[in-house]
């Protein structure tokens, strides 16, 4: 039995403070894979990504080379539509039938988990683990969903970095990097994104 965490994201473009997070998760919880997943569309965001699928396909596949326990996983790209992390988990949950999912989450994901589609059903297909600056920096709402959320607080280092922060930072043409790997950011001026 493997243990695989599933982190997904946007990854517009992705940055150090995701790698920092799923490195730290994986490492403290001796997971044994992470599959990043770029969403295709996020139920909680207005605009679709910036970058095309094809673009975020390709950056997160630089990030997260050199890295031989984290994969790329297409799955809600090529579902389109919204993505919903319970339709991403069932289908892992078919691919890997005899393995242990783990959903990895940064804290401020803790904020909104409630709203997520069936998040009741999440926690059951798949354990949060939340990268934290510590644990008790974040109250966790009282909901049934509190006790398995605080199960899974985990004190990581923490890297105030967002994607948002390094698109305004690529626009003013300012350094970025400290936040993003250096292959990112060639393979962002040669395409000219942002």
């Amino acid at each position: 039995m493997k243990k695989i965490g599933f982190f997904g994201g946007s990854f517009d473009p992705p940055h150090f403070g995701h790698l920092n997070l799923a490195i730290s998760l994986a490492e403290q919880h001796h997971l044994d894979s992470v599959l990043f997943c770029p969403v295709n569309q996020s139920p909680f965001k207005e605009h679709e990504p910036i970058a095309s699928a094809e673009h975020r396909i390709a950056m997160t596949l630089l990030g997260i080379q050199g890295l031989p326990a984290f994969e790329l996983c297409k799955l809600e790209i090529e579902r389109g539509g919204i993505s919903y992390t319970i339709d991403t988990l069932r289908a892992l949950k078919k691919e890997y039938k005899q393995d242990e999912l783990y959903l990895l989450l940064s804290e401020e994901a803790i904020d909104s988990f409630g709203r997520w589609k069936e998040a009741d059903e999440i926690i059951c297909l798949a354990k949060p683990l939340i990268g934290t600056r510590g644990m008790a920096s974040r109250q966790i709402p009282d909901t049934p969903l509190q006790a398995t959320l605080l199960s899974g607080l985990t004190p990581t280092p923490f890297m105030e970095i967002s994607s948002t922060k390094v698109r305004d930072r690529l626009k003013r043409k300012l350094p970025c990097l400290h936040l993003v790997p250096a292959n990112i950011l060639d393979y962002i001026r040669r395409h000219r994104l942002y």
